[in-house]
């Protein structure tokens, strides 16, 4: 699909300075610190989707979210996902939330010296910071350490769940279950093959003809090199993802879900939430993920940008932009689509708005810390080890 010879992570890819903080079995916490004089204390925690590698969210510098926080004055935690081989078969959403999310939160908290985070979540990673947030506030609603929630094209209803539909029934469950019984995972590549047989026209046939018929060599294209970067998904982790989540739904039923002792009700999340789904996105559909407004107890800012699932949300400021976007503040009596509809498009990217949004929840400008302290020394330069496995 691309020209692999084009990219090395680390050199041109994944190129923010930043430093490993934290390092477990399933993740490493990647610190960026700010680029400007002062730092908001609160900072932002990024919980990039374990399907692929967290580098989407730092390409290039010229499309780095990361980048654009630090530019803007934060400062930026991200996780960076263990690509899970045989041995973490037995590895559960109960450990991605708390030997993941969990450890992350209180890194960034102890770093920084805030007591609370703004906690960013993208595709399958806002679906675990969704369950975060309904676990956190019964576990304990009085101290709850994050200030706002960011959701990027997350599904928390699986009712409608787009093109991948076609897949999830008990004959395709079952093939899935025996191949990661096999294996202990699921391999990313036969993640990666189904995803391309939704847009078989334009992700397989296209090459097939450039490449093969036409023997046209590969063009660079970073995020095409990212796509093909694939990871592996464990066993216990994908079979309650695929059963649980996409097949029986459990996620939108209040107590229907059990995460780490405890029951999930989405309607006991009350932070603040900016939510972002794109016009075009065929994983995450918009209409669907935007339901979550209608199920928590929170103020909701909802914002559908033009493209789709990675070029609606890696959709920096330009110029030459040709991106637009609606917003809505979310009203309980509201029909959402009929509301975004009546909204004038704005011209250009989100993410100039999500910061203003951001700065509300960020606390004071104090003088930036640094990372490496005895707490958490140095553990080597970003992108560290775990995104070149």
């Amino acid at each position: 699909m691309t020209d692999l010879s084009a990219f090395t992570v680390g050199e041109n890819l994944a190129t923010t300075p930043g430093v490993v903080v934290y390092r477990n079995e399933l993740l490493e916490v990647i610190h960026y610190q700010s680029n400007t004089p002062t730092v908001h204390q609160t900072p932002v925690v990024l919980i990039s989707p374990w399907i692929n590698k967290y580098y989407i969210l730092d390409l290039t510098p010229a499309k780095s979210m990361v980048k654009y926080l630090v530019d803007q004055g934060f400062s930026v935690f991200v996780t960076s996902w263990k690509n899970p081989d045989a041995s973490m078969a037995e590895t559960g959403l109960d450990e991605y939330l708390t030997q993941g999310i969990v450890p992350m939160i209180q890194v960034a908290k102890e770093i920084s010296g805030s007591e609370q985070v703004n906690l960013v979540g993208y595709c399958i990673g806002g679906t675990l910071v969704s369950l975060y947030m309904a676990w956190i506030n019964r576990l304990s609603p009085t101290a709850v350490p994050v200030s706002s929630v960011t959701l990027l094209t997350t599904l928390t209803d699986f009712s409608c769940p787009g093109d991948i539909e076609v897949f999830i029934d008990e004959d395709g469950l079952d093939a899935i279950d025996a191949i990661m019984e096999r294996q202990g995972f699921l391999d990313g590549k036969d993640m990666a093959a189904s995803f391309r047989m939704l847009r078989s026209n334009s992700l397989i046939w296209q090459y097939w003809q450039s490449n093969y018929l036409l023997g046209e060599p590969s063009t660079a294209f970073d995020i095409l090199y990212w796509n093909m970067d694939s990871t592996r998904m464990p066993k216990k982790m994908h079979h309650t993802y695929l059963r649980e989540l996409y097949w029986h739904n459990r996620m939108i039923e209040p107590d229907g879900l059990h995460l780490a002792g405890q029951d999930i009700d989405l309607a006991r999340i009350t932070q603040p939430i900016y939510m972002v789904s794109a016009e075009e996105d065929h994983i995450a559909p918009w209409q669907q993920t935007f339901t979550l407004a209608h199920r928590v107890s929170a103020p909701v800012r909802l914002t559908l940008s033009t493209s789709g699932h990675i070029v609606g949300i890696i959709n920096p400021p330009s110029p030459q932009s040709k991106r637009s976007f609606r917003q809505i503040a979310f009203d309980q009596n509201q029909n959402i689509p009929a509301a975004l509809g009546q909204q004038a498009p704005v011209a250009g990217s989100w993410w100039p708005n999500w910061v203003d949004w951001l700065r509300g929840f960020a606390g004071a400008q104090i003088k930036p810390k640094l990372s490496s302290r005895q707490q958490h020394p140095n553990l080597g330069a970003a992108p560290g080890t775990y995104v070149l496995e």
